[in-house]
């Protein structure tokens, strides 16, 4: 079976990242299943948004000058949504000495056009509404953002993302929806009560980083929020342990391919057999067409590799048309 194509934030290679408008190309483009991040606001709303800030794909530092934390981010959870909802949103960037510099300088620019924030319940919405106009249903790849974050901050991300999918009749893995974390501590959270508290049982799926990033905090016994090790995690040797609480893996793609120029050419390492050997699927992320992972020269090359020798289950891409075409071409 050709892996499934999940548009990571939308077609975000083409439009604004998380945006509704990059949501309806990815279905255009022919997805079979969109991917966001949630946030929580201060006032407990569910904000679609890739990072736990606003400031580097809005305007917000204009807009509300001196709400940026120490560390200079300005947090969703700081605002309310009324507040974020007047917010312009761009394709991502960071300032240089004033300047608003494209953190992607060939995709979709910067400042171009009027695009805004939505919440989780407004995405599920529209998606239903392409359904019913469209005739096509596309999935959902539902990545909790930083549980333990919300967490630290006295908010229960996980309990408000399950109850708005159980409103929305996302229950059962025939549904079209997969949840996704990096915090595996939240993974195992769902899968002891919250999943069945709210009538939910959709696949869980643990997204594999590298503990350099500090992607993952645990409250330990001290009082302090210390980073997770997570390293261990792509280990083939290790999967089993995953699969005691998750029912999948979404590695880093860098992690499923091995060799390169250097060596016999690139190839699929062990994890992804480990992984389907232990009753798993697998959903790497994220393929880029111009950000190729090392050792890697072409899309189409990566793309192939996944498929065909690491039968991966979906590929997670900013560019789902290039996807689809590459699938449609093995076929």
């Amino acid at each position: 079976m050709k892996p499934a194509v999940v548009a990571h934030r939308g077609a975000s290679a083409y439009l604004p990242e998380s945006t509704l408008p990059a949501k309806a190309l990815a279905v255009a483009q022919g997805a079979d299943y969109v991917e966001h991040d949630i946030v929580m606001t201060r006032d407990n709303a569910l904000l679609i948004n890739h990072d736990l800030w606003l400031d580097e794909v809005s305007d917000v530092a204009e807009k509300f000058p001196g709400r940026a934390r120490a560390d200079g981010h300005f947090y969703v959870i700081d605002f309310d949504l009324d507040e974020i909802l007047s917010l312009g949103v761009s394709s991502r960037f960071r300032v240089e000495d004033g300047v608003a510099v494209p953190a992607w300088p060939d995709r979709y620019p910067v400042w171009r056009g009027r695009f805004g924030f939505h919440t989780f319940a407004e995405e599920l919405q529209f998606l239903a509404g392409l359904e019913h106009s469209t005739g096509r249903r596309v999935g959902i790849f539902t990545e909790l953002k930083s549980p333990w974050f919300h967490e630290r901050e006295g908010r229960d991300l996980v309990g408000a993302v399950y109850d708005v999918l159980a409103r929305y009749g996302y229950r059962t893995p025939q549904d079209g929806c997969r949840v996704m974390s990096f915090d595996g501590h939240a993974l195992q959270r769902i899968r002891d009560g919250v999943a069945a508290d709210a009538g939910v049982d959709v696949p869980l799926t643990q997204l594999i980083g590298h503990t350099i990033d500090h992607e993952v905090f645990e409250h330990r016994t001290s009082g302090e929020w210390a980073n997770v090790d997570v390293d261990w995690m792509s280990d083939p040797a290790q999967v089993g342990a995953i699969a005691e609480y998750a029912d999948g893996i979404g590695p880093d793609v860098a992690m499923l391919l091995q060799g390169g120029a250097a060596d016999s050419g690139l190839h699929a390492s062990e994890l992804a057999a480990a992984a389907h050997a232990a009753g798993m699927y697998v959903t790497p992320w994220t393929l880029r067409a111009d950000a190729l992972p090392p050792g890697a020269s072409s899309y189409a090359e990566v793309f192939d590799i996944l498929s065909g020798e690491a039968k991966v289950d979906a590929v997670i891409t900013d560019f789902p048309d290039l996807a689809v075409e590459c699938r449609s071409a093995s076929a």
